[in-house]
């Protein structure tokens, strides 16, 4: 289970399978499926196939499950983490971002009815929103976002594979430090992006809802039984560093280039923001108790993911079903930007040429992770200026211009309020983002305890 994430759906991306458990929807055909892309920005996050324009027959429930399992992420694990850098106050943080973005969700919907009005149907993702919205340049700007989001992921999932290993494993004589695991990992990770059928790794992506399960009980467990030290302290407010709590809040909110299509696989699409209201609830409810077990039972030392806390058999058998995830998901995550870059480089789409690209895309990505191995400050970096953007910024805006002839006055400024907002908390998140990089970078430069 492991989350944040990145949506898009335009042709060129389309060919991805995303990870996941299978979804209730049944398509009523067997043609290739046009998939909305899920990435899950943290490393090991269960992404979810969107269900399939064409079926319209998923129920109520169906359609919560969906939404759950999208959104479900790695931001759930951080989150002891992230209310350790902001304190009880982040709970609040939390329930806020979470309100913000239902309704982004709910409007970008709005946005996809109106474009597929106009256009006489058909699969409507985020690029083509973004270019009925505002242009090409619109599209180029959500496009670039995407795709450096998913670098970002793919760097994430370096950086968790080589965490979980050394959590696993500890200093061997083939592996004494995460950095190293890494390139262990990556032994196994780049020849996945040689596949030329992704579907080939798509019976793993189970492993997402049964981490998932797995360590919210392991986490669940482990506080019922009073089975930590008591007495972890913990503050009501670190105000200098609240806003790094603000991108992993989004990330447990994220799956808005997935919300369209999953609208659409309804027999009643008019129930869709009722569907919303419900899995957010949900959502909101098991984010509130896994951040604040966690905080409580290790306070200021909460780690960047809360299973590296726990120790003994439990914390063995989490990092044993995470480390699979990374396995599975990088090749899935890396096909956009691969395809992408593929299609600027001539003659890179087939051959030889097309497993030399992908492998020094992927070899780039690797050195990106070993530069700045630091789970929880780069997740909040990429989510505060990548995730927020997608998820809270941008969709009230395209609201506005496609929708906005029939908005009330009232509606108007609801969604320049939520679009402010989204620009605010990208701008202070990013700023303590990489305030907080630069300086675990230095701590570890200097020898510190990281």
């Amino acid at each position: 289970m492991l989350a944040g994430r990145v949506h898009l759906s335009s042709p060129a991306l389309r060919s991805r399978s995303a990870p996941g458990p299978a979804t209730f929807t049944q398509p009523k055909q067997q043609p290739k499926p046009v998939v909305r892309t899920q990435a899950a920005a943290g490393a090991g996050a269960s992404a979810t196939p969107a269900p399939q324009s064409s079926g319209g027959n998923s129920t109520f429930t169906q359609a919560v499950f969906n939404v759950v399992n999208v959104m479900m992420g790695v931001g759930v694990l951080s989150l002891p983490f992230a209310l350790k850098s902001s304190g009880w106050v982040g709970l609040a943080v939390l329930w806020v971002m979470g309100v913000a973005t239902n309704y982004t969700a709910k409007a970008l919907c709005e946005c996809a009815d109106a474009v597929s009005t106009k256009t006489g149907g058909g699969p409507v993702g985020y690029e083509e929103i973004a270019e009925a919205a505002f242009g090409p340049l619109g599209r180029l700007l959500i496009s670039a976002i995407i795709y450096v989001e998913l670098f970002g992921t793919c760097a994430l999932l370096f950086i968790l594979e080589g965490d979980n290993m050394f959590k696993l494993f500890g200093a061997t004589p083939l592996a004494s430090n995460a950095g190293t695991y890494q390139l262990l990992a990556a032994a196994l990770m780049i020849p996945t992006v040689w596949l030329p059928d992704l579907k080939a790794l798509s019976f793993l992506g189970a492993a997402g809802v049964t981490a998932t399960c797995t360590v919210s009980a392991a986490v669940a467990y482990t506080f019922l039984s009073g089975s930590f030290a008591a007495g972890a302290p913990t503050a009501m407010a670190n105000w200098a560093t609240l806003p790094l709590v603000l991108g992993i809040c989004t990330f447990c909110y994220s799956g808005h280039g997935v919300f369209p299509a999953i609208q659409k696989s309804m027999a009643d699409p008019k129930q869709f923001p009722q569907v919303l209201n419900v899995a957010y609830l949900v959502v909101a409810v098991i984010c509130t108790l896994m951040g604040a077990a966690g905080y409580y039972m290790y306070g200021t030392g909460a780690l960047d993911l809360v299973t590296f806390n726990m120790v003994g058999p439990l914390a063995a058998v989490c990092a044993s079903v995470i480390l699979i995830n990374p396995v599975a998901k990088f090749a899935l995550t890396m096909e956009p930007p691969a395809a992408a870059l593929q299609g600027v480089i001539p003659g890179a789409k087939k051959g030889i040429m097309r497993l030399l690209t992908r492998t020094a895309l992927a070899i780039g990505i690797l050195l990106a992770a070993r530069s700045v191995p630091f789970l929880g400050q780069v997740m909040a970096l990429v989510g505060s200026f990548l995730t927020i953007s997608v998820s809270v910024t941008f969709p009230p805006l395209c609201h506005q211009v496609l929708c906005g002839h029939n908005n009330s006055a009232l509606r108007s400024a609801w969604n320049y309020f939520i679009a402010a907002l989204g620009l605010i908390c990208t701008y202070c998140g990013t700023t303590a983002s990489m305030k907080s990089l630069a300086a675990k970078a230095a701590a570890t430069a200097a020898g510190a305890p990281a």
